[in-house]
């Protein structure tokens, strides 16, 4: 996701000829795309806004855009979620799926977010208790198919024994 028009500007955007990437676009062109993409209706697929396009990313920097969030957003995760911290494990020991809602939560949140702002999700993720976590993670900004995509994770893992030391 693109923060901003300045942001926008930084990507190495190409025009669209004959549906393939052409020359480059320029910082104006990048800006006027990113509003016109600002002002349509959210929470669709990507696949939907294409059709307010004129400018386009090639896979390769998709790619390398996506490589750098994960590993940012791994970074956070693995920061944040430590038994050290007083959470129930550390993220790398957390059960996949947990660790897979977690990841969705922080694309969309951010780490800050998820402490301030979804406290009880914060609190059961620190004692384990996934049913909770499932409950607490609703976010009304998005569809009811991400939102149950991320509780059917958390709920899955409810079938981890949860022990206290």
């Amino acid at each position: 996701m693109i923060k901003n028009k300045q942001a926008a500007t930084l990507l190495p955007m190409n025009k669209v000829v004959n549906n393939q990437p052409g020359p480059p676009a320029t910082p104006l062109e990048k800006q006027k795309e990113f509003e016109t993409i600002a002002k349509q209706k959210r929470n669709y697929k990507a696949e939907w806004y294409k059709q307010f396009t004129t400018l386009t990313i090639k896979d390769v920097e998709i790619t390398r855009q996506l490589d750098k969030h994960m590993d940012s957003f791994y970074r956070e995760l693995s920061t944040l979620y430590k038994k050290s911290n007083g959470y129930y494990d550390d993220f790398d020991k957390l059960d996949k799926n947990i660790q897979v809602a977690l990841f969705d939560m922080i694309f969309n949140l951010g780490a800050v977010k998820i402490v301030t702002k979804f406290t009880e999700f914060d609190k059961a993720i620190k004692t384990g208790d996934w049913i909770k976590a499932a409950k607490e993670s609703y976010r009304p900004q998005l569809s009811a198919e991400r939102n149950n995509y991320v509780r059917a994770k958390l709920s899955a893992a409810n079938s981890i024994k949860v022990t206290t030391p």
